[in-house]
């Protein structure tokens, strides 16, 4: 890495340690071989990459957030990192009302935009389901799936969307790595459709970042008594876009010329 990059990671908030370790943080220099000969062998795979901060095929959003990932593991559509994306994100415990929010929503944004959620299940799954084209960030390696109940949806994904992640490809699940991991999904998007979720819960620290990224956050207002509506309805509360129907986000960027018009299916 050249001390040009260096210095330009450095004003994005990584300190010259995290630089210098970067992924392969061993000291021993015998593991640092033996997981780069690993990350040979991986990228001998049809549908695996590595892109870094520096190469042109990375997230020009991305960019712009705070601490963005040096590298992105991938597999599948590397290209759809380049087009217009839009996250939807919500609750693990989907109600029938969050649900059909999701595939009314999902089914006419995508559309317009690759939908971007983080293939947990519940309302990220079904957000998946039901787009044309999308992009899963996981909170594990890209060759891990997780939950393995969604091992049909991943597999799906990974043939015909994206599979992206900050860690190793190989990299278990951790606790810590989700709420880093809903930076990416907040910070590569558009915007943010927020559907069911509690008001402390991990939906709510990817409308956080929305917020504090400068993107547009959408919510669905819900029952009063439902506690899947108290994260919607206090955003609303709190100056996010309140939307019944698909066609309120398609306007509200069509006026703003970032879709067109005349994509627009009935």
């Amino acid at each position: 890495m050249t001390k040009v990059e260096i210095a330009s990671l450095s004003s994005l908030g990584y300190s010259i340690n995290e630089i210098k370790n970067g992924y392969i943080k061993s000291k021993d220099i015998q593991r640092k071989r033996f997981i780069e000969n690993k990350l040979a062998k991986w990228l001998e795979f049809s549908g695996n990459g590595i892109i870094t901060f520096f190469d042109d095929e990375y997230p020009e959003y991305l960019k712009n957030i705070w601490k963005p990932p040096v590298v992105l593991f991938y597999k599948g559509n590397v290209h759809l990192l380049k087009k217009i994306c839009f996250s939807v994100v919500g609750t693990r415990s989907m109600t029938v009302y969050g649900k059909s929010i999701t595939e009314k929503f999902v089914k006419k944004l995508s559309d317009f935009f690759v939908i971007v959620s983080g293939m947990a299940i519940g309302i990220d799954a079904e957000a998946h389901k039901n787009s044309k084209q999308t992009i899963a960030v996981l909170g594990c390696g890209v060759d891990i799936c997780y939950p393995k109940q969604n091992k049909n949806l991943y597999d799906k994904i990974s043939k015909e969307g994206c599979l992206i992640s900050e860690y190793l490809p190989w990299e278990s699940p951790k606790k810590h790595y989700f709420p880093l991991r809903n930076r990416i999904i907040a910070g590569i998007s558009e915007g943010v459709l927020i559907v069911e979720c509690k008001k402390k819960s991990g939906t709510m620290i990817t409308a956080n970042y929305a917020i504090d990224f400068g993107k547009d956050l959408f919510t669905v207002p819900g029952n009063i008594f439902s506690l899947n509506s108290e994260g919607p309805n206090f955003l609303i509360k709190n100056g996010a876009y309140p939307v019944t129907d698909p066609d309120e986000i398609l306007d509200f960027y069509i006026m703003r010329g970032v879709i067109n018009e005349s994509n627009r299916k009935n």
